[in-house]
């Protein structure tokens, strides 16, 4: 009996010491946090930051970066020096710091956003002055579908074309390993855009998606909800502005645009003019993903990877 109690009280002390279960586990958690500016094409930071229970974004912003702070202390005003244009200024610029959690912008302060192991914060400093603001972004696949925002983790479709059923097919297969828990595959015709609560990947020719109603009222106004390329004659790269600054023969895009106005359900399209380019985004996702973490959008080429919307 002696020496059950003996071993029990050394017990007790070790976890007291070292901790045990969840909590010994909760400190060998991270959250990634991303400083860049200009929609993802300059990266001007980026950090594995320890993970607590309870921890919101603004505490991991003061722990671990040099912040201003503005509006009574809840508004994210400056990074490492870096300042908005816009607060507190006479002449004033519609340049400010975005945050992003899971590559959807956040509607609340980061000192209201409690973070979850392993989430992604992006925070970025751009111009705001056509007011549109890109509410997703793909730069933190694959742990947006894993993880979801803001307490919200939607099922996850992935949507293609008879073309690309195999590339299909091998991205549902390494998403699963990634921790996506409900995932499906399905054809086009079967596809479930318009529901507010699943996340879809849609991979298929633009001459073919564009017929979709739903996918074709969000290209025509693109301009609002972040779509950064045209596709017409050839594939063209925007700025923030909707001004085509690149155009390319052939080529295909990744991007996405949530699913309604304040939702955190978004809808992917892989998508282009080319079968080998569209093929070659897709692969990007199951083999390359790291090539797009911190890019808003991307057009992928024969050659190149280019981050849209692109920088004048």
């Amino acid at each position: 009996m002696k020496k059950i109690l003996l071993f029990l009280l050394t017990l007790a002390m070790m976890c007291t010491f070292i901790g045990c279960g969840q909590e010994a586990s909760a400190k060998n958690e991270k959250v990634e946090v991303i400083v860049s500016r200009d929609f993802g094409n300059d990266t001007l930071s980026k950090k594995d930051v320890d993970f607590s229970k309870d921890i919101s974004v603004m505490e991991v912003m003061e722990k671990d970066f040099d912040i201003e702070t503005a509006y009574g202390g809840g508004f994210i005003n400056g990074i490492n020096g870096l300042k908005s244009e816009f607060t507190g200024l006479k002449n004033k610029k519609k340049v400010d710091w975005f945050y992003y959690v899971n590559g959807i912008l956040s509607e609340v302060g980061p000192e209201d956003y409690y973070l979850e192991p392993k989430d992604l914060v992006i925070w970025d400093y751009h111009n705001w002055d056509n007011n549109i603001y890109g509410s997703s972004m793909i730069g933190a696949y694959p742990i947006n579908f894993v993880n979801g925002h803001d307490g919200n983790i939607y099922k996850t479709e992935i949507v293609t074309m008879k073309s690309y059923e195999k590339q299909g097919a091998i991205l549902l297969d390494y998403l699963r390993k990634q921790g996506v828990k409900a995932i499906d595959h399905v054809n086009l015709e079967n596809g479930n855009l318009q529901d507010v609560q699943i996340n879809s990947i849609v991979i298929g020719s633009w001459k073919e998606l564009k017929k979709k109603k739903y996918i074709k009222d969000f290209y025509e106004n693109g301009n609002k909800c972040g779509f950064y390329f045209k596709l017409d004659e050839g594939i063209k790269g925007l700025n923030n502005k909707g001004e085509v600054l690149k155009t390319y023969k052939k080529g295909a895009v990744i991007t996405s645009v949530v699913k309604e106005y304040g939702g955190s359900a978004s809808m992917w399209l892989v998508t282009g003019n080319d079968e080998n380019c569209i093929k070659k985004a897709t692969k990007l996702l199951y083999e390359n993903p790291e090539k797009i973490k911190g890019k808003f959008s991307v057009i992928v080429t024969e050659k190149e990877i280019i981050n849209i919307p692109i920088k004048n």
